[in-house]
């Protein structure tokens, strides 16, 4: 990576990433980016050293981003429940519009990009193992639970998800499957007084 580059502004980031997700890895250039934002290549060179260096920072700021954004909800909603039923929604939506080429050429083409991304999706089960103890204080998530092997599985399978989404029943959308898998996740770790706010936040949601 150049060490000569400077901090790309908030909104290119956020332009390039939906490029990113759209398209997928590997037939995003440089190019393409210039072209679709309507700036020079030049002008991108000033930001990042490389295709790669860019999805590098791209991948950093949405990881920053998402932390951001579940610490932002959960500390708005009346109870952690009510506040990882959003966090899980949101995440549905986001999972739901990456196209399934990004994660298999990613596993394919960036492994060291991938490597980063399964080191910061261990923080992220930390992070929510901070807040799964919260509600075990609330009273709405069970205290018996193994907590840091559910939680781990739960990652697994929704990155597994996308990249089988092609051999999926054709009356089962993305969407269904992500919200069912969350949905059961949260009545596994569910207290009685938990169990009623899922109820009642999810009656007509799957």
């Amino acid at each position: 990576m150049s060490m000569l580059t400077k901090a790309p502004p908030e909104q290119l980031i956020v332009s390039i990433s939906e490029i990113l997700v759209n398209n997928g890895l590997k037939s995003t250039t440089m190019d393409t980016i210039a072209a679709t934002l309507s700036i020079s290549k030049r002008t991108l060179y000033e930001y990042f050293g490389s295709k790669k260096d860019m999805i590098f920072k791209v991948m950093g700021y949405w990881l920053e981003w998402r932390t951001r954004l579940t610490e932002k909800i959960i500390n708005e909603a009346s109870n952690v429940m009510e506040g990882l039923i959003k966090v899980f929604d949101n995440q549905q939506k986001m999972i739901n519009d990456v196209n399934v080429k990004f994660y298999r050429e990613m596993d394919k083409f960036y492994p060291d990009i991938r490597r980063m991304l399964d080191g910061e999706s261990d923080q992220w089960v930390k992070k929510i193992m901070v807040i799964i103890n919260k509600g075990v204080e609330q009273g709405v998530f069970r205290p018996d639970v193994n907590y840091p092997v559910i939680l781990s599985l739960k990652r697994i399978q929704m990155e597994s998800l996308k990249r089988m989404q092609e051999v999926f029943p054709p009356n089962i959308t993305m969407e269904e499957a992500m919200a069912t898998i969350n949905i059961s996740f949260l009545r596994s770790i569910a207290s009685p007084t938990g169990m009623e706010i899922l109820d009642r936040l999810t009656s007509n949601s799957i």
